[in-house]
């Protein structure tokens, strides 16, 4: 797996000019002297050096280490068979020092053509978009550093921050901040902990703000865009009104015609009855092998899998671009299974008996995590269980009000990530206290089995309800590798097993202490620094080890504000019109040179803003 650059390089900003309002009985100034102008041009420069240099200065982002919180230069499109809109990085198209297409030269010594980007993997359906050698690739997002913070005070866990890269202090590197001075930081099983043996809880898990959590959430299924072709085909449908069966099917569920299913508008009906009515989440994730069979009317092979550390960003093919990106059978689909999920959905209560139950469950490996809520009374109930016998001894977590309280509509989100639950009404967090947080250890705790292929459930009882707007997102799952070169054995061998829980769950006992747990210790006035792109980064992790830890005096800032994501193009069938070409270095017979690609473009306009990625950072 290639290891990418992921320095941020600096750009310059202006000061914003103004305009002065005068009433008509203000007297008028005298007309500015050259010299005037000259000063007032002179102190403008001045003032926006010193912004620059002591306030805030900002940055664009080459790469993609901390994608999707942030992304490097980039190519989008939607996908054809689904219409989900598709992001992919492209920075392995450019030399990352001169910004110039990385070269190739033909038979007279020319350029003829560097790497370019062939295809893309669809997140959300499996399918491989092609044609993508021409398409436009967007610079990264312009971010705003703030610098104050670690002049004055000292930086927090989980801050997006810029420093210098301790192997080469002139680049500028741009990662969240996981650890802090004099601690050991563990990484085990996607989750970063809190590391000393001498502690009454020798591992802490280190969580999330509520906010921030929801903000680093990758998607794995839209159910907005579901991939039509491939079920008209009789691919199972990913959500499916389901009964508990015996062992031996599908995480112990079957089949049943409990909830209809409104195709056209991605809806979920069910009528009020006094059992509770399940829908769930069945993770049948198609695989560009699946679409191959389709298009030559070959039988389909359907098979539920483990949720997985499958990142989109990172799902393309391309000639010369090197690591596993020549055939998309061999890119990284994500080896590890991860727990940490969130369910969203848009819920409209049609009707309300006194007897009313909606029940929200995510499955974790043997253990079970459930919201149960009265749409009555608007009481929530969070617990947390394990199988016993044909039923779940659940003890209880933490209780509060909610607002939902009788019909209606209402916007629900459910998440066990960091080893705590969240509940969000409406947009807003529900307080349920400390009781949201647990604690847990052994490996035997946190590998799957037959019921995380169908991990995700929403059961009525005693309701007309309906429900649509269906979103499983997963947390970032942080690879504990140290290195690039003896882990794909062991990746591939999980892959491969990732529709077996039991086969995925020996290959990981198997090798987990060597492949999947890191301990990082960070010296005094250091920082432990990882991107969220985590398959994809430059970090900690794998910098040389006596350079793995960035000093307190190598900081410059934390990062704020994409106030400049790539502009759109429009006309011209959304492409614009080219302006400007990408170019290439090149060393020919004539000696070195550079050479505009002419069938490339770089820019094109015209443009609009894209306003609705202008936003914080969290």
């Amino acid at each position: 797996m290639a290891r990418p650059q992921t320095s941020a390089r600096s750009s310059a900003e202006g000061p914003n000019g103004g305009v002065e309002r005068r009433s008509p009985e203000t007297p008028a100034r005298p007309k500015e002297s050259w010299r005037d102008t000259l000063e007032s041009i002179v102190f403008a420069f001045v003032l926006a050096f010193l912004f620059r240099t002591f306030e805030a200065e900002a940055f664009v982002i080459p790469t993609g280490s901390m994608a999707p919180t942030l992304y490097g230069r980039h190519k989008e499109c939607q996908c054809e068979k689904c219409s989900f809109p598709i992001v992919i990085g492209a920075s392995d198209e450019v030399d990352p020092d001169l910004g110039y297409l990385r070269w190739a030269v033909d038979e007279q010594g020319q350029y003829s053509r560097g790497p370019r980007i062939k295809s893309a993997v669809c997140p959300n359906c499996g399918f491989e978009n092609r044609g993508l050698e021409s398409e436009l690739a967007f610079n990264g997002d312009r971010i705003l550093v703030n610098k104050y913070p670690y002049e004055f005070g000292d930086p927090d866990r989980f801050d997006v921050f810029v420093f210098k890269w301790p192997e080469k202090p002139e680049t500028n590197y741009i990662k969240r901040l996981i650890g802090l001075p004099n601690e050991t930081i563990r990484i085990k099983q996607g989750d970063v902990y809190l590391w000393d043996p001498n502690a009454p809880e020798a591992e802490q898990i280190l969580r999330k703000a509520p906010d921030k959590q929801r903000s680093l959430q990758l998607e794995v299924y839209n159910d907005a865009h579901p991939p039509r072709e491939m079920l008209a085909a009789n691919w199972p449908e990913r959500w499916h009104g389901m009964q508990q069966a015996a062992a031996g099917t599908l995480g112990n569920w079957s089949d049943a015609a409990t909830w209809q299913q409104h195709a056209e508008n991605r809806s979920y009906s069910v009528p009020s009855s006094e059992e509770l009515q399940w829908l769930r989440y069945r993770h049948y994730a198609p695989m560009p092998e699946d679409w191959e069979a389709l298009g030559q009317g070959a039988a389909l092979e359907p098979k539920a899998r483990l949720i997985s550390d499958f990142c989109g960003y990172n799902a393309y093919t391309g000639e010369g671009l090197g690591g596993d990106s020549d055939n998309v059978r061999r890119i990284d689909y994500g080896p590890f299974w991860v727990s940490d999920l969130t369910v969203h959905f848009d819920l409209q209560l049609e009707s309300v008996a006194p007897s009313a139950e909606l029940l929200l469950e995510l499955v974790d490996g043997a253990s079970t995590y459930r919201c149960r809520l009265d749409p009555a009374t608007g009481k929530a109930v969070l617990t947390a269980g394990r199988a016993a016998g044909d039923g779940l001894d659940e003890t209880e977590l933490a209780t509060a009000a909610t607002p939902i309280t009788g019909p209606g509509s209402y916007s629900v989100a459910f998440a066990n990530v960091d080893d705590r639950l969240c509940l969000w009404i409406d947009g807003s967090l529900v307080e349920f206290g400390e009781g949201t947080a647990y604690s847990r250890s052994g490996l035997s705790n946190n590998t799957p089995t037959d019921n995380d292929l169908t991990p995700v459930g929403i059961a009525v009882r005693g309701a007309a309800a309906v429900v649509s707007g269906l979103l499983v997102e997963r947390d970032i799952y942080y690879r504990a590798q140290s290195n690039f070169l003896d882990t794909d054995p062991f990746w591939r061998s999980l892959t491969a097993n990732l529709d077996r829980p039991a086969g995925w769950s020996e290959v990981y006992r198997n090798s987990s202490l060597d492949y999947d747990q890191l301990d990082l210790t960070i010296p005094p006035d250091h920082y432990l620094a990882l991107g969220d792109n985590s398959p994809r980064s430059s970090d900690s992790r794998l910098w040389a080890p006596s350079q793995q830890t960035v000093p307190r005096d190598y900081l410059v800032g934390k990062a704020f504000f994409t106030y400049w994501p790539h502009a759109v193009p429009f006309l011209n069938d959304g492409k614009g019109y080219p302006v400007w070409y990408h170019k290439a270095f090149t060393i020919g017979r004539n000696g070195e040179q550079v050479v505009t690609v002419k069938e490339y473009p770089k820019y094109t306009l015209p443009f609009y803003p894209q306003v609705d990625r202008m936003r914080r950072i969290r």
